[in-house]
Parts: structure tokens; C-alpha cells; sequence
């Protein structure tokens, strides 16, 4: 008996393909997990100690010292007869900006300078008494007690006239007063009042509003960082929004604290007497905080992240990048000083910051 040959299983075609396809994926695979990265093209710059101009840029407006901008009111009371200025007029010390209803006023200087009279003559008849009861007495014609009492009618009568002065020289005065006058050079910045208004002759019934024009400063805000640096006596500069040159100004004054609800401080800085700005207008001051030299200045495009969180830079170093947390110091748009964490001569990077990491193959463009 003859014994048969057993035939070949045949395997299907879409078999042979998946596994010729798994090989030569997981030979792709090996070949990539042994090629290098491509490095990054990035600019590098050098860095090196140098001298610069340290300066603090503020924002802030023209306003009128603290004291310069104040109500002007009339010291007595009465009906506004007359409002001598207008909103945005400029006046000198001593113009009178308002007049009150002197009625009241002239009767009380007459009553005052009537009872002034009465009481000189009531004086000079206390005295003629005086005298003739003095030579009664020294005749032996009048009694003692009776020149005490004529002693003491008189003195009562030169003390009346004393008061009678003071109250006649209070009534020309007050009568004087109903002429308002400016207290300084300045300008109208608001009318409260009228023709015709009552005012009580206190500050509580205000007829203008006046601000001081040569005497205006800048105020502005200033960081917790910029009051470290700004001390008063140190020069500045403000640019108006209004356009026309830079105003030269001094730091006179700069707070010690800062306010708990928005962490601001102020600068005020008194400008030039020369120039009269338009109080209210915005602007931005340049103060000049001095100069410093090897210091370790980097562009601003080299900085990473917020300098309130921990500014970083990318050094170029050995063809790789490393990052690395520094101190800044002072910066302003352009520049950065760094205080630590940086050394002369290292490289800084100056693009792709964002996306470079410790170890990232880099390559320095030319």
C-alpha cells in the first residue's frame, strides 16, 4: 500500500503583506530613536559688564501742588452782587473775583463808628467830672468816696471807647471784605456761585475754585521697585500728551508707603517755573536715577516670564540652551540689568525663548 505526501497549507496573502509592513516599521522606528534631534537656529548675544544711564519712566498728569488748589470764599455774609471771572480766566494775586451786597456791611461800620462817637464823648465828660470832684475834694468841699467813684466812671468810659475802637475798626474791615480777592496766581478752574446766592461767609458756600499755575507739579504713580530707586532732588523730564518739548522738573517729593488697596506709591515733581502747563493734562516723566557702571545689561527680548514670578534666560551654552532663573534689577522697554544668576562673557539667547528648554540643541545664527 502506497503511503501519500502530505500538500502545503497555502497563507493568505494579506497575511505576508502586514507582517512585510510590521518589519519594516519597527526598522524605521530603531533607525529614528537613533538620529539626533535638529538643532534650533537662534540668534546669541554676548554679554559683557558696561556703564548705562539707569532711568525710571512714570505715568501721571499735571495737577496743582497739595494747598494750591483751593475754594475761594467770602469771609462775610451776604447776596453774590458781582462774579468777576469766568471758568479757565487767569488771574493774579489780589483781583478781585467776586463782590458781595455791601448793604448789611456799610450799616454795621456806621453803627460801629456812631457808637465810637458816643462813647468819646461819654469818656471826655467822665474825665470833666473826674477833675472838678478831684478839686472839690482837695478843698475839703467833697467827700473821698466821691472821687473813687468818679475815678471809676472814667476808667469805665476810656474802656468803652477802646471796645468802641475795636468794633469800628472790625466793621471797616469786614466792610472791605465783601470785595473776594484771589489768594494766589492761578486759575479759575470751576464757578460755584452766581449773582444773586446767598453765601455765610465760611468755606462751606464756595464761590470759585482756584488752582495754582506757577507753582503746578507732576504727580504719578509710582511700583514698590520705582520708589526704591527715586529719591527726591533727582532731575526728570516730562512729555505732555498735549505734544511741545520735554518740561524740566525735580523729584520734591515721594511717598514712604504705599496705598493698601492699589500698592502705588506717588511722585510729585516740581516743574520749571517757565512754563505754565494746562492743569489736568497727562504725560509721562523720565526720572534720571543715576548711573552705574560693570553692569550686567541684557536685551528685553532675552527675558522668559514675568519678573514677579522669577524672570528666566536662555543661555547659549556648549550647543545646547539652558535656562536659567536670574534678579533683575533696573530695566526699562529695551534693557534689563541683571543682578544675579548671570556672568560677564556668558551668551545670552535672543529668540525663541518661549521654546527652548534645558538640553535643546541649538545652533547660533550667523
Amino acid at each position: 500500500m502506497t503511503q501519500g505526501i502530505a500538500s502545503p497549507v497555502p497563507v493568505p496573502v494579506a497575511a505576508l503583506l502586514a507582517v512585510a509592513l510590521a518589519s519594516v516599521a519597527c526598522g524605521q522606528n530603531q533607525q529614528d530613536q537613533h538620529e539626533d534631534p535638529i538643532p534650533v537656529e537662534v540668534h546669541c548675544a554676548p554679554v559683557a559688564p558696561r556703564s548705562i544711564e539707569r532711568r525710571e519712566t512714570l505715568l501721571g498728569r499735571v495737577a496743582a501742588p497739595p494747598g494750591g488748589d483751593l475754594p475761594v470764599a467770602s469771609q462775610v455774609p451776604g447776596r453774590v452782587a458781582q462774579v468777576a471771572v469766568h471758568e479757565g480766566d487767569h488771574v493774579a494775586a489780589g483781583t478781585i473775583v467776586a463782590v458781595i451786597d455791601p448793604s448789611n456791611s456799610r450799616d454795621a461800620f456806621r453803627q460801629a463808628d456812631a457808637a465810637l462817637l458816643q462813647a468819646r464823648a461819654a469818656a471826655a465828660n467822665a474825665d470833666a467830672t473826674l477833675e472838678r470832684t478831684r478839686q472839690l475834694v482837695a478843698r475839703g468841699i467833697a467827700a473821698k468816696q466821691e472821687l473813687d467813684d468818679a475815678t471809676a466812671r472814667a476808667d469805665q468810659a476810656h474802656a468803652a471807647v477802646t471796645s468802641a475802637v475795636a468794633a469800628s475798626d472790625l466793621a471797616r474791615l469786614t466792610l472791605g471784605r465783601v470785595q473776594v480777592r484771589s489768594h494766589f496766581d492761578g486759575v479759575v478752574t470751576r464757578v460755584w456761585r452766581g449773582i444773586g446766592a446767598l453765601v455765610d461767609g465760611t468755606a462751606a458756600t464756595p464761590i470759585i475754585q482756584l488752582a495754582a499755575t506757577n507753582l503746578a507739579e507732576f504727580d504719578a504713580d509710582a511700583t514698590e521697585r520705582q520708589l526704591t530707586d527715586i529719591q527726591v532732588g533727582q532731575p526728570a523730564r516730562v512729555a505732555l500728551a498735549t505734544g511741545g518739548p520735554p518740561i524740566d522738573g525735580t523729584v520734591h517729593t515721594r511717598s514712604s508707603a504705599l496705598d493698601p488697596v492699589t500698592g502705588l506709591g506717588f511722585v510729585r515733581i516740581a516743574l520749571s517755573t517757565k512754563t505754565d502747563p494746562t492743569l489736568g493734562v497727562f504725560g509721562t516723566a523720565t526720572v534720571d536715577i543715576g548711573q552705574r557702571d560693570g553692569a550686567i545689561v541684557v536685551p528685553a527680548d532675552a527675558m522668559r516670564g514675568a519678573v514677579e514670578d522669577g524672570a528666566e534666560i536662555v543661555v547659549c551654552k556648549d550647543g545646547k540652551a539652558e535656562v536659567r532663573t536670574v534678579q533683575v534689577g533696573w530695566r526699562d522697554d529695551r534693557q534689563v540689568e541683571i543682578t544675579r544668576g548671570l556672568a560677564a562673557g556668558e551668551r545670552v539667547a535672543l529668540d525663541h525663548v518661549l521654546g527652548l528648554e534645558t538640553g535643546t540643541p541649538i545652533v547660533e545664527a550667523k
